[in-house]
């Protein structure tokens, strides 16, 4: 009985052949493959064309072969090709393989060892046996090598000059908050932008807000929930200002309309940019003042922690030098906001709302940079200005300049951080959300839990509130 291969012509070695290929496209423009798509085909045509079976085929999508980013699916057929699964290469081109001079030497050799035949849509076979077919090769990798560095040139000429015009880049994705041609405003967005802001200003996490956004199921503009990464780069980007931003750097206004005012941005990106902020990962606080609350004893934070009989506990998260139940310190805390707020004629030191202004940050940032030079300079890297001072003067400038940081960046909080109070009240104060509720406490009160002698009653005697000294050193002395 004879068995007959398909793939297998009297007098024909074919059915050795063992064919992958390799298609890719670097911007996958339609988002569907369609790209992909057509070179699978025209891979497909040549196998039939030259009597083999037809390929495996092994995908890149939307994967450039110029950057440095990893392809999957190129490092598949080169494991594929050294272990003896495939000994045919399909490709529509040399340049759908690789743009880079040393991959391309990587494929020479791995061809010399094994063998490999390479097949090509638009040039036919690129013989890498022969010193000619190897000068080839090279030839057509460093055409397609300058296409590129040559195409990046004007794609980025082509950004500065839009950004420059305060036009929009363009591109695949659609910026948050406007229509695909980046200049219409899309209302429903808007809104969301302007939620999420006037929660920023009103002392919110980022982290509730997104929450909230995931739970009413409102994606982002590519489809996918929020994280507190997408939402804050929305809120301290330029563009829903009105803004031109091009590589970090402002360069005027821009040509689509603004969703917030420049005040209000300014206010929301001070907020979420200031040093003080926490931002650090780990568990979300569940208690009002964990980790705002001081111990008596150390000076330490105290943090919600531990039960006793049934009650949850607030502990000194240094060395556990005091413990008080949870509902009794939130409780004292809450009425003595709840007072301030209803005193009448209670006023603050500074406006519910004020913004950073533009000279106060520039001088910021300017000493920031100095500084910068600076340390800069007494590591062996000075700038001309400081070639000939001493390292002891360098010295003495830093510490100067650092202090005057400092003065410039409490100057900034004071001017911001006042907004988690716009529209509190003593009435909504208690129903806020928790995290809100936690910002104002914050801002508004040092909260110390008293050490109390042996045996003695730990009442409400033993938490001490009082205004922040910082902020309010008028009522906090009183």
């Amino acid at each position: 009985m004879t068995i007959t291969d398909p793939f297998v012509s009297a007098g024909s070695n074919i059915g050795l052949l063992r064919p992958v290929g390799y298609v890719r496209i670097s911007l996958d423009r339609e988002g569907a493959g369609l790209g992909v798509a057509r070179q699978t085909a025209d891979l497909n045509d040549v196998a039939d064309r030259l009597g083999m079976p037809r390929p495996e085929v092994v995908t890149d999508n939307d994967v450039s072969a110029y950057s440095r980013k990893r392809r999957p699916g190129y490092e598949e057929v080169l494991s594929g090709i050294a272990s003896g699964r495939w000994n045919v290469l399909l490709i529509w081109h040399v340049d759908r393989l690789t743009r880079n001079p040393k991959e391309l030497e990587e494929i020479v050799d791995l061809a010399n060892q094994t063998g490999l035949r390479i097949e090509t849509v638009k040039g036919g076979r690129v013989d890498l046996s022969t010193g000619e077919g190897r000068l080839h090769a090279r030839i057509l990798g460093g055409l397609a090598r300058y296409e590129s560095e040559h195409r990046s040139d004007r794609i980025r000429r082509k950004m500065l000059q839009n950004a420059e015009a305060g036009l929009p880049h363009g591109g695949m994705r659609r910026p948050f908050g406007y229509e695909p041609d980046g200049m219409t405003v899309r209302p429903d967005e808007a809104e969301v932008i302007r939620w999420a802001m006037g929660g920023v200003i009103a002392g919110r996490t980022l982290r509730a807000l997104v929450g909230e956004l995931n739970d009413a199921q409102v994606a982002t503009s590519t489809g996918v929930p929020w994280s507190v990464t997408v939402l804050r780069k929305v809120l301290i980007g330029g563009r829903i200002a009105g803004l031109r931003v091009h590589q970090g750097r402002v360069l005027g206004p821009a040509a689509w309309p603004a969703i917030v005012s420049m005040p209000r941005w300014e206010l929301c990106r001070a907020v979420l940019t200031d040093p003080a902020r926490r931002t650090a990962s780990g568990n979300k606080p569940n208690r009002l003042v964990s980790g705002i609350a001081l111990c008596g004893r150390c000076g330490k934070v105290m943090r919600a922690g531990g039960n006793r009989a049934g009650a949850r506990m607030y502990r000194c998260a240094s060395a556990n030098h005091l413990r008080r139940r949870g509902d009794l310190v939130d409780d004292v805390v809450t009425r003595f906001v709840v007072g301030w707020l209803a005193r009448d004629g209670v006023t603050f030191d500074v406006p519910d709302i004020a913004v950073p202004t533009h000279d106060l940050r520039a001088r910021a940032d300017e000493v920031r940079l100095r500084i910068s030079q600076v340390e800069d300079a007494l590591v062996g890297d000075p700038t001309d200005d400081l070639k000939d001072v001493s390292v002891d003067g360098l010295k003495r400038n830093l510490a100067r300049l650092r202090g005057n940081l400092e003065d410039l960046e409490r100057d900034e909080k004071l001017t911001a951080l006042p907004s988690a109070l716009h529209g509190v009240t003593a009435e909504n104060f208690p129903g806020l959300p928790l995290d809100r509720r936690r910002s104002i406490v914050d801002y508004l009160c040092k909260v110390t839990v008293l050490p109390t002698s042996k045996g003695g009653h730990a009442g409400e005697e033993s938490i001490d509130v009082i205004p922040h000294p910082e902020r309010f050193p008028a009522a906090a002395a009183a």
